[in-house]
């Protein structure tokens, strides 16, 4: 289906400003309330799969959330979401990982890096867009609580950041902030680290790495799309079921 005029104008518009400032940030692309919603569900998750490892480092993944929740469906497949990165990276992109993740209070800093899978790739990097990451705001972000923090315009550097400057604060860089319930995407090769969590309660975020077919997925999204019942269309698409699968060749 084809997307409306209106829908067509905020991509196009989204789209430039990720081209032109590597980012974008949309706000109240759901409630405060749906995100309260998701935020409950994924406390339930956190309490459950809590180790001493994550409470320690104060930092804690959650994977898998495709199978754990209908609504964490919902999102990965949010008709905005998926509009931007068919036009940005094509029509047959797909979710490379899906995740959550939560910084509890006390949560250091983290390095300067690219996402995947820029990387991993040797030098020079493909000029052409490969993936685009997407955060959705679940709490309120703000400098005190840790909103990641972003280079503008990294994504044209071609490379990842220099060794002498992954754990240093860029004096060009930015911190995002915003409203629960709001969502920020970004090119790939972007530059971006999380910041220090200095508030009195965690933030939470889910993460959604979306990339062209060609790329080995840092998830076994396939793997997790049986146990989904009645998935659509675009769930499927997603999810790698409609990924171009290796045969043999044969005289056959």
């Amino acid at each position: 289906m084809d997307a409306s005029p209106d829908l067509q104008r905020e991509v196009d518009r989204i789209v430039a400003e990720m081209e032109e400032r590597s980012y974008c940030i949309i706000p109240s692309v759901i409630s405060p309330e749906k995100a309260d919603e998701a935020r409950t569900i994924l406390e339930r998750l956190l309490e459950a799969e809590a180790t001493e490892v994550s409470r320690a480092a104060k930092t804690q993944r959650v994977g898998g959330i495709a199978v754990k929740h209908p609504i964490f469906i919902e999102l990965m497949a949010h008709p905005l979401i998926v509009a931007i990165w068919k036009q940005y990276l094509d029509n047959d992109v797909i979710c490379s990982t899906w995740t959550a993740n939560t910084s509890y209070p006390g949560f250091g800093t983290y390095k300067w890096h690219p996402d995947f899978p820029y990387q991993w790739l040797n030098y020079p990097w493909p000029e052409s867009r490969i993936s685009g990451q997407t955060i959705w705001l679940l709490d309120d972000f703000s400098e005190e609580n840790g909103g990641t923090g972003i280079l503008p315009g990294s994504h044209r550097t071609g490379h990842r950041p220099p060794a002498d400057m992954i754990d240093k604060w860029h004096p060009d860089g930015e911190i995002l902030t915003g409203v629960r319930g709001s969502v920020m995407v970004y090119h790939g090769a972007t530059w971006h680290t999380a910041r220090p969590n200095n508030s009195d309660k965690p933030r939470s975020a889910l993460l959604g790495m979306y990339t062209r077919p060609c790329y080995i997925t840092q998830e076994d999204m396939l793997a997790q799309l049986r146990f989904i019942a009645n998935p659509s269309d675009i769930v499927r698409q997603l999810m790698g079921a409609k990924r171009f699968q290796p045969g043999i060749v044969s005289n056959r």
